[in-house]
């Protein structure tokens, strides 16, 4: 079946996903502003960008967190994307064709695109990225795309604009994957050849995107400049031609409340993470952009293979010791945060309400806690059995800025019910490794989910595997969802996943999870996609 995609208009296919929220959270506009707000943007201006972390290494499969990607997102782009409107939408691509066992795709590739090292987009420009993400390349070090499904088996180029995808086993979203994260952008062919250094360095990297880096300094600056030949925008931008802004400065700085009063003493322009009990602080010359996207919630995975985990009565009333309430009221108090319902946010197709499932009930927790034998008090009031104590570490995500404070709620709940939860600090490079230990108890989830498949990713026993051991019953539904052919096969078998690791309690759902930033009022027209990515290509300076 082919799928020809109009780039401004909407996408009328079964595959695509739709409804996503739009802005959740913006400062009133008097009548002047509203005024100032609809006068002509003009070309011109640098911008201050305060991010809370920056990297030192850009190689695109080894960069997915949420710091880089919102550089990231302004060099390199993706054959399709979703808009902030959540629909599924063409880029690079104008069209895509499948067959019925979701084993073959066909791609026509956007005519009149170049790199910002002057080398044309074209079939084999595309075929080649996709080879690298799909299979990736041990000889140089070079991952292969966790979007990517393991199925992946080659693209070839079939013509001078069209690309031919084979998988070696059905994946029903495949194309979806083509836009699910900047981690699957396309780069230009000498990127694409070069090794895993040069793919590292973020002054060599080139892609299609409306800026290329002026200068950088790892782990602390990245200046951004406007590409004036740039003349293939997305279908959601409001011009055509070169980006209005010149240049983009984007630094480093970890401390919250450093972004926040640079933004309020006017040094800076834009500053992500805006702490949510910062939120009020968005009045007269000042926005606060926190909009809804695909994702999953903010929540805890249980790792099976940590002590005590095994007890499906111990995870239980882990889940129904949490007071979600009373962490919205104390530490998200501008009310534009909500509980979380599932696994997913309602925004994704297919999102059950399972709050009955996992409702605070300290009650319940503490009964649970006795059935399982936990019934002895050390002195500090917590549980213990054969000697041992009910105890559980964690490590804050070093990926936002909100993991602790929930986390320190938490603690002070579950302690109410016995139960320590120990919070220990590690740094960003070695984040990933130690929170990887089957030992280590939990693990934070708050990753985007362009398409219902991102659970299979999650918790696959052949793909990350978070649970650790989660069995042939799981690994059977997720299957069924990854093999789906249709849309609505797609949520059914999504709904049986929900339910599953919510009633075996190997997930523990808190709250949604947003992105936001703090905007001087004078920087118009910024733009968040459907992924959480914001976006400069339409922003102007209102001087």
């Amino acid at each position: 079946m082919s799928y020809e995609l109009a780039r401004r208009g909407f996408l009328g296919l079964g595959a695509a996903l739709a409804g996503a929220g739009l802005l959740a959270a913006c400062a009133g506009r008097t009548a002047p502003e509203a005024a100032r707000a609809s006068s002509v943007p003009r070309p011109g201006g640098t911008i201050t960008y305060l991010n809370e972390k920056l990297i030192d290494g850009y190689q695109q499969q080894s960069t997915g967190s949420w710091h880089v990607a919102q550089v990231w997102n302004q060099m390199v782009e993706r054959l399709f994307y979703y808009d902030a409107g959540g629909r599924f939408r063409p880029h690079l691509a104008t069209g895509f064709t499948q067959n019925d066992a979701r084993t073959e795709f066909g791609l026509t590739i956007r005519q009149g695109v170049t790199f910002s090292n002057g080398e044309r987009l074209d079939a084999a420009a595309v075929a080649a990225n996709l080879n690298l993400l799909g299979r990736g390349d041990k000889g140089r070090g070079i991952p292969r795309a966790a979007y990517f499904p393991t199925s992946y088996a080659e693209a070839v180029a079939v013509g001078e604009y069209e690309v031919r995808v084979r998988l070696t086993a059905p994946f029903g979203d495949f194309i979806q994957k083509l836009g699910a994260w900047t981690t699957v952008g396309i780069l230009a062919p000498a990127t694409i050849e070069a090794g895993l250094d040069t793919q590292s360095d973020l002054g060599t990297i080139h892609g299609t995107g409306p800026f290329v880096v002026e200068s950088w300094v790892p782990g602390k600056e990245v200046v951004l400049r406007r590409r004036e030949d740039y003349a293939w925008p997305r279908g959601d931008a409001s011009h055509d031609g070169p980006a209005y802004l010149e240049r983009v400065t984007v630094q480093q700085v970890v401390e919250p409340s450093l972004r926040s009063g640079s933004l309020l003493s006017g040094q800076v322009d834009l500053i992500h993470y805006v702490q949510p009990t910062e939120e009020p602080f968005v009045t007269d010359g000042y926005r606060l952009i926190a909009p809804t996207f695909f994702g999953s919630v903010w929540g805890l995975q249980l790792r099976l293979t940590a002590p005590h985990l095994d007890d499906i009565r111990v995870r239980r009333a882990l889940t129904h010791g949490i007071d979600r309430r009373d962490i919205l009221a104390t530490n998200y108090p501008s009310g534009a945060w909500t509980e979380a319902k599932s696994t997913f946010n309602e925004i994704v197709p297919g999102t059950l309400d399972l709050r009955d499932r996992f409702a605070y009930d300290p009650a319940l927790a503490e009964r649970l806690l006795d059935e399982a034998g936990w019934t002895g008090r050390d002195r500090d009031g917590y549980r213990t059995k054969n000697g041992a104590q009910l105890s559980f570490l964690i490590y804050p995500s070093v990926f936002i800025t909100t993991s602790e404070a929930d986390l320190q709620l938490i603690a002070q709940q579950w302690r109410r019910i016995g139960v320590r939860l120990r919070i220990e600090g590690t740094d960003f490079s070695n984040y990933s490794t130690v929170t990887a230990q089957p030992d280590v108890p939990l693990y934070e989830n708050h990753w985007l989910a362009g398409s219902q498949t991102e659970m299979w990713r999650w918790w696959h026993s052949s793909q990350a595997n978070q649970f650790k051991t989660p069995g042939a019953e799981l690994d059977a539904l997720l299957d069924t969802l990854i093999q789906a052919e249709s849309e609505q096969a797609r949520i059914e078998a999504s709904k049986a996943v929900q339910e599953y690791v919510i009633d075996h309690a190997f997930y523990i759902p808190v709250h949604e999870f947003r992105q936001t930033w703090g905007a001087a009022d004078r920087l118009r027209d910024l733009h968040v996609d459907g992924l959480g990515l914001i976006s400069f290509y339409d922003a102007w300076l209102d001087t």
